[in-house]
């Protein structure tokens, strides 16, 4: 009877944490939405600029005509965008704005997926999508910390995240990175707990197909590829292999321009090739920088988890997570542009709690205290 009661307290202590932990959650969306704008300088509103053209193609796919879809955002942006950040009718022109446009043409996913919701709530329904991103990443962080016997723990990375600035700026706006993030991470997930390689190779081929039409992101498919072929030894490596090497056709479909290769360095290939191994050194250096000066919570976190990697490197997840890093490293030295606070990296936060979870246990229960 005793042990029962135990079991009941324990259960009902768990619960009770995971509610607040989920109100925390609320919190943290409603004030995101409530209280943005500049901040020190800093573009912390919803509605980022290059949002308006994934804005644009939401409208598009909803049913308006170009010039409707246009006018529509520039009025809103006008608004309830940066000041400065005013937009016209060229920018929604192949022909005039054929940088932008070249990019962002092959990255259907969040306007497709955002466009019923544009077309009941207006261009405030682009924030719908982002957000059941952000919520799907901390539930998969709680259902990572069950899996791994490490529940408190997960409970306390979840409030870590929903207090961080940076993951909540770059989760909560009308742009793609939060979406790649939360289809990374269940891409993460599915092969490393997954069972039956038959179902994980169906849905880890949606996956990586959802993710290159969502954003540029070849080299963290590169990464699990790697993973898989090499460490875990799994037969849907091969799929994986050759699904990633697709990842780069969306990029170049609607536009092969040399500027989309460190676009902040002038020259040709070659010069930005062996300028490259500079840029990953200012992007390594200006975006931990950033961190210390912006959000420490979130620096601590994956500066905790590299130096548990590196503390259990034999560990699969933690070599998982180290590719992770260099993957998103890569990315953020092929674009070149310094001080994007963390946000190509992204995708490397669900892992670092993935590490933390698999290799620093802590457990704290009702149940326990009663036992002591």
């Amino acid at each position: 009877m005793i042990e029962k009661m135990k079991q009941y307290v324990g259960d009902y202590g768990n619960r009770i944490t995971t509610a607040l932990v989920l109100l925390l959650l609320a919190t943290s969306i409603a004030s995101r939405i409530l209280f943005n704008g500049q901040v020190f300088e800093f573009d912390y509103f919803l509605f980022q600029p290059d949002g308006a053209a994934y804005t644009y193609m939401a409208l598009k796919y909803a049913g308006l005509s170009h010039l409707e879809a246009a006018n529509e955002v520039i009025a809103w942006y006008s608004a309830h965008a940066e000041p400065g950040s005013a937009l016209d009718l060229t920018f929604f022109s192949t022909e005039s704005n054929p940088a932008v446009w070249g990019l962002v043409n092959s990255r259907i996913v969040y306007p497709l997926l955002s466009a019923p919701f544009v077309l009941f709530f207006g261009i405030p329904g682009m924030l719908i999508v982002p957000t059941i991103s952000f919520v799907a990443l901390l539930l998969m962080m709680m259902r990572l910390g069950k899996v791994t016997d490490n529940f408190t723990l997960s409970l306390i990375l979840v409030t870590l995240l929903t207090t961080s600035p940076t993951i909540s700026r770059w989760y909560i706006a009308n742009i793609t990175d939060g979406l790649l993030a939360t289809i990374l991470a269940a891409a993460c997930l599915l092969v490393t707990i997954g069972t039956r390689d038959s179902v994980t190779s169906i849905f880890l081929t949606g996956l990586i197909i959802l993710g290159s039409f969502t954003r540029f992101s070849m080299p963290y498919w590169y990464a699990l590829g790697f993973f898989l072929f090499f460490i875990a030894k799994k037969r849907i490596a091969t799929l994986t292999w050759l699904l990633s090497s697709l990842c780069f056709l969306p990029s170049f479909w609607q536009g092969r321009q040399i500027g989309a290769f460190v676009p902040v360095r002038e020259g040709d290939t070659l010069e930005k090739i062996l300028y490259l191994p500079v840029s990953a050194l200012r992007i390594a250096f200006i975006e931990f920088a950033q961190l210390a000066a912006l959000d420490r919570i979130l620096l601590i976190l994956i500066i905790g988890a590299i130096v548990v990697a590196l503390l259990t490197w034999k560990s699969k997840i933690s070599q998982l997570f180290l590719f992770f890093c260099l993957a998103g490293w890569l990315i953020g030295a092929l674009n070149g542009t310094l001080g994007v606070n963390f946000r190509y990296q992204l995708p490397v936060v669900f892992m670092a709690g993935f590490v933390l979870l698999k290799e620093v246990k802590i457990e704290i229960s009702l149940r326990k205290a009663m036992d002591s």
